[in-house]
């Protein structure tokens, strides 16, 4: 029975991901529906630039530098995607002459830029030399680049000069970290890398003439490269062995056709590194009460937990990867060690209809929402859990969900109360915030790492609210309908499961305009989550089955029903 709660120069301002500088990438998230998930600020669009260098040719043999662009090139096509999908308003052309327009011409280069606004967040430009016909003069060139706010975001290109490095950066969501500290790939498929050779000021280098490149493993049993493609040539694919923790080091080298490599300073080789992580997943089902775990595809059999598990509400992780299962029939909370199949700890004191579980930070405090009507509390534990806990009463009313955020601040979902109160350490006095506009039913939570809150109201919309919580929220309406699960990219993208009309929708910051909608295989889905490499996992309560969708979801599902009976809950190891 279900539980129910009740229903050129060009500047572009960004930071160059990948282009200019290091430490960039796709983000690896790991989503916990119960209590939330992190993401970078959400904000409106912002400036950004692209900085064309388009060097003018030496005359003198002894002061020339290599020169990789056809005297044919007079224009470079800029596409824009983000999560494999274009921009709109894209592509656009920028003029290379010195009498194009937001072009300045000089004895030594001719300078032409572009600015125009993009939301913040992870994307992916495709450049490509032209002539005046727009014929193609190059093969694309792809430049991973993130947009960041209360920043000047700006990307410089060089159409010719000499590789002073190169750098390697994500090619997807689930390649994460960069060149110079190495990479985390995760799942068992293969992975994009790009790269980019930069000359000695920090400039990409692109156009006719600009290198090719290859990579191979020097270390690691199982890894290997892909050759990139004409259309993509500095993109590498990296294809794991599927084994959790492998790891591997490999060399890339930037291939031309004249000298360049044998230049004064020129760079032509870099290595870098790959660890794999393949997540295991874990459903936690109701009616025939047991958390089931299973590894990556997924499909097969299970392992199956079920020693102390009555009717499991919400699933969390601590940081050493001792699991917690909250149970709301039993008033408990279990806590399982690795590999999870043993007698676990039980946690009762104060329990009163354990609905939703949540730690805190460092100190990985416990927190449980106690929703039982006539209780309206939290209770807090510290480590080992087994003590006398804390007990968070002032302003709660029937509390379903609860999540904290990265200062170690408590927020509570308060369903009859139709309010959402945020608690400060110590956290047992009054609310330090009292939300009520725009809350009707609140059944979800999530605050991402800028801080921003977001609130799916069971009886309205989503309502998302900034720092400090008391100005008017953003509202979401357009295909939502009974919404009770919640999370967010690391790119800002929403994801919300719509109990009502069994689909789950996704939102693009400002998450004001379109959307999809994911609807194959949903059946009024009760969690939603996202593994590392931003694939979808939807738990259809009466289906009793978790549909994987792979980027950008509008595609058949995997569907995983072995051991699946009325899921209420997903997690990802981290």
């Amino acid at each position: 029975m279900m539980h129910v709660r009740t229903p050129v120069c060009v500047f572009i301002a960004v930071t160059a991901c990948g282009a200019l500088l290091a430490g960039c990438g796709g983000g690896g998230r790991s989503s916990v529906p119960a209590t939330g998930s992190q993401a970078p600020q959400q904000t409106a669009k912002v400036p950004v630039t692209f900085r064309i260098d388009v060097p003018t040719q030496a005359a003198s043999a002894k002061a020339r530098s290599p020169r990789y662009i056809s005297p044919a090139t007079t224009q470079l096509s800029i596409n824009i995607e983000q999560d494999e999908t274009e921009v709109n308003g894209y592509p656009v052309t920028v003029g290379l002459t010195p009498t194009s327009g937001g072009c300045t011409s000089s004895l030594a280069s001719t300078y032409c830029q572009l600015t125009v606004t993009l939301a913040l967040g992870s994307y992916t430009a495709t450049l490509t030399a032209e002539d005046a016909t727009s014929t193609a003069l190059s093969s694309a060139q792809s430049i991973a680049f993130t947009v960041v706010d209360n920043a000047t975001n700006v990307i410089a290109i060089v159409l010719s000069g000499i590789p002073h490095s190169l750098q390697i950066a994500s090619g997807a969501y689930g390649v994460v970290g960069s060149g110079s500290a190495g990479f985390t790939l995760y799942g068992v498929a293969p992975q994009p890398v790009i790269v980019t050779a930069l000359d000695a000021d920090g400039n990409t280098i692109v156009g006719p003439g600009s290198p090719t490149y290859s990579a191979s493993p020097v270390s690691g049993s199982g890894w290997s490269a892909g050759a990139p493609s004409t259309t993509a040539p500095n993109t590498i694919v990296i294809d794991p062995p599927g084994t959790n923790g492998s790891g591997a080091t490999f060399v890339v080298t930037a291939n031309y056709s004249d000298s360049t490599c044998s230049q004064s300073g020129a760079v032509c080789r870099a290595t870098f590194t790959m660890k794999s992580d393949v997540q295991a997943l874990f459903v936690a089902n109701s009616d025939a009460p047991s958390v089931t775990e299973y590894t990556a595809p997924y499909t097969g059999t299970p392992t199956t937990i079920s020693n102390g598990v009555t009717f499991p509400s919400a699933l969390v992780f601590d940081a050493l990867g001792n699991l917690f299962v909250a149970n709301s029939d039993s008033n408990t909370v279990g806590e399982y060690a690795p590999p999870y199949t043993g007698t676990p700890t039980i946690i009762s004191s104060g329990m009163h209809d354990a609905l939703s579980i949540a730690l805190n930070g460092a100190a990985e405090d416990l927190f449980v929402a106690n929703a039982h009507i006539g209780t309206n509390t939290v209770t807090e534990y510290a480590p080992p859990y087994t003590g006398t806990p804390t007990t968070i009463s002032s302003g709660l009313d029937q509390p379903f969900a609860i999540v904290t955020d990265g200062a170690g601040n408590l927020f509570a979902a308060n369903f009859s109360g139709n309010t959402v109160t945020e608690y400060a350490p110590p956290y047992t006095g009054a609310p330090t915030t009292t939300i009520t506009s725009g809350v009707d039913q609140p059944y979800a939570l999530v605050v991402d790492g800028a801080g921003n809150l977001f609130v799916a109201n069971y009886a309205g919309g989503i309502t998302i609210y900034a720092p400090p919580y008391t100005g008017s929220p953003t509202t979401i309406t357009s295909g939502v309908d009974g919404p009770i699960a919640l999370v967010v990219d690391g790119a800002g993208n929403l994801f919300v499961g719509n109990y009502g009309n069994s689909t789950v929708t996704r939102y693009a910051r400002p998450y004001t305009g379109a959307y999809v909608t994911v609807s194959s295989g949903v059946n009024q889905p009760y969690a939603v989550a996202l593994d590392g490499a931003d694939n979808l996992f939807v738990a259809n309560f009466m289906a009793s089955t978790v549909t994987e969708y792979a980027p950008p979801y509008t595609g058949t599902p995997t569907t995983i029903s072995t051991g699946v009976v009325q899921p209420t809950a997903l997690l990802f190891t981290p």
